[in-house]
């Protein structure tokens, strides 16, 4: 039986313009989400992952970003058309959580005013109906005494607290869609383990689709059941998450997963590196765009390498490691 694409992108390229020129952010990039399943959208900082989720979500800076070429589709719907209402969309059948929720929620509104104005943007029930909605989603997140908390602001509660809360507004008008971006990247290991826990909780219960992004690959094996592995605007790996810990094909994947901490490690060791930097959006190299960082690299890296595909299995590179 074939799974159903909620949602699909395919080809995109996204550009910037700056003072330094128009850069390259995203390169023909395309990866589909499956209904109800949980996607890993993994790579360190400033690889394209966010602004991929800020173009599904309608939110790209504007004149400044735009979408060169491809198609975000959800259910069909073409999200990058101007022709589109993504009033109809955002918040309604895609959500996000946003990576920092102190900057992310107002901080002069108390907690229930922003929940509330959440849900009442997309439901014509009653003032009362809405209260007692947004008692009901604080409870659903796992906030205690939530009657109370709707009437405080948000630096009155802890972070772990104020994520639920981002959680809880995602969740105002049940999406289909729910994006989390870097969403325990600022909580301590306990209170990380608890918000994984919950999303995984409303997956299982409102059968979301989840875009988990995160530059942490330990945590994308707790949570996610397939990963795309993102490097400098483009996809370096695609796999399920078991395949890709069993066998990680590209260098850059590889790297990842030998830089996570392990219970059997020498204490005090010294943890393996990826060496170099990656490189600016102003001065990418030619052809494969790991290659300055790349134990493996040769000549034919200065052409782009084509993706592989192998079953479900996708991968870019000309010295894939693992194979038979």
């Amino acid at each position: 039986m074939t799974e159903e694409k909620l949602l699909e992108i395919s080809d995109l390229s996204i550009d910037f313009a700056t003072d330094e020129g128009v850069l390259n952010v995203v390169d023909r990039l395309s990866f589909e989400v499956n209904a109800g399943e949980i996607l890993g959208l993994v790579g360190e900082s400033g690889c394209g992952k966010s602004v991929t989720a800020l173009t599904i979500m309608g939110l790209l800076p504007r004149p400044s970003g735009r979408v060169t070429r491809g198609r975000v589709t959800l259910s069909g719907l073409d999200l990058v058309d101007e022709g589109t209402d993504l009033g109809t969309v955002r918040g309604n059948r895609i959500a996000m959580v946003f990576q920092e929720p102190m900057t992310a929620l107002n901080p002069v509104q108390r907690i229930g005013a922003q929940l509330i104005e959440a849900i009442a943007l997309h439901d014509t029930g009653t003032p009362d109906l809405h209260l007692a909605r947004a008692v009901e989603l604080l409870a659903r997140v796992g906030i205690p005494a939530p009657d109370q908390r709707l009437k405080e602001y948000p630096h009155q509660l802890s972070g772990g607290m104020r994520q639920r809360v981002m959680i809880a507004i995602a969740l105002a008008s049940r999406p289909e869609l729910l994006i989390a971006d870097e969403p325990t990247t600022a909580l301590d290991v306990t209170i990380q383990a608890q918000i994984l826990d919950l999303l995984l909780e409303l997956q299982a219960d409102y059968g979301l689709s989840i875009i988990f992004i995160t530059h942490d690959l330990g945590v994308i094996a707790e949570i996610a059941s397939r990963v795309v592995v993102m490097y400098a605007g483009r996809i370096a790996e695609e796999a399920s998450t078991t395949d890709l810990f069993r066998n990680a094909h590209h260098p850059y994947t590889r790297g990842l997963i030998d830089s996570i901490p392990r219970m059997e490690s020498v204490p005090k060791s010294v943890l393996p590196t990826i060496d170099g930097i990656v490189p600016t959006l102003a001065d990418m190299p030619p052809g494969c765009r790991f290659r300055n960082r790349c134990g493996y690299a040769s000549d034919v890296c200065v052409e782009e390498p084509a993706i592989t595909r192998i079953g479900l299995r996708r991968f870019s590179c000309h010295h894939p490691l693992g194979m038979a």
